[in-house]
């Protein structure tokens, strides 16, 4: 089991496993759009970050290095299998995800929608801080909560 970057044959069988969550669902996500995304993202050049457990990628974390009120990293999107759900592959990914950024910024930042209490929880117990609110940001009725870590006092 490891992290290593996204491969582009990982995206089809990573995107329908993904398509499965309720955050996808509720986004209006299906596996085609999730693809076309990473194909994209993938050609950018963007960090994408997979989990393997030796039987394919079972997670994701897609981040931009720096841009972020210019000051930090942005984590884009994790998200990990359904069936994969509490077994450390979110943290295995969250803890790459920090050090490949922290090569090259001092902050991360990241955006979860107000009804995903779990992974609110998550990013509470690695250190984040919720420091906004975006309001109606990407669909009508929910609001985007934007989360903060340092990652160096330098």
């Amino acid at each position: 089991m490891s992290v290593r970057p996204l491969q582009s044959a990982d995206i089809r069988p990573l995107s329908a496993a993904l398509a499965l969550l309720p955050l996808m669902q509720r986004y209006n996500r299906p596996a085609s759009a999730i693809a076309e995304s990473l194909e994209g993202a993938l050609t950018r050049g963007d960090g994408l970050l997979v989990f393997d457990d030796s039987g394919g990628a079972q997670g994701l974390s897609w981040f931009l290095f720096s841009g972020t009120f210019a000051l930090g990293g942005y984590l884009r999107l994790m998200a990990v299998s359904p069936h994969t759900h509490r077994k450390g592959i979110g943290s295995a990914l969250l803890s790459a995800y920090e050090a490949a950024v922290a090569t090259q910024s001092r902050h991360t930042f990241l955006l979860c929608s107000d009804f995903n209490i779990d992974a609110q929880r998550f990013y509470a117990r690695h250190g984040y801080a919720q420091v906004g609110r975006l309001p109606n940001l990407v669909i009508p009725g929910v609001d985007e909560l934007i989360y903060w870590k340092r990652l160096s006092n330098t």
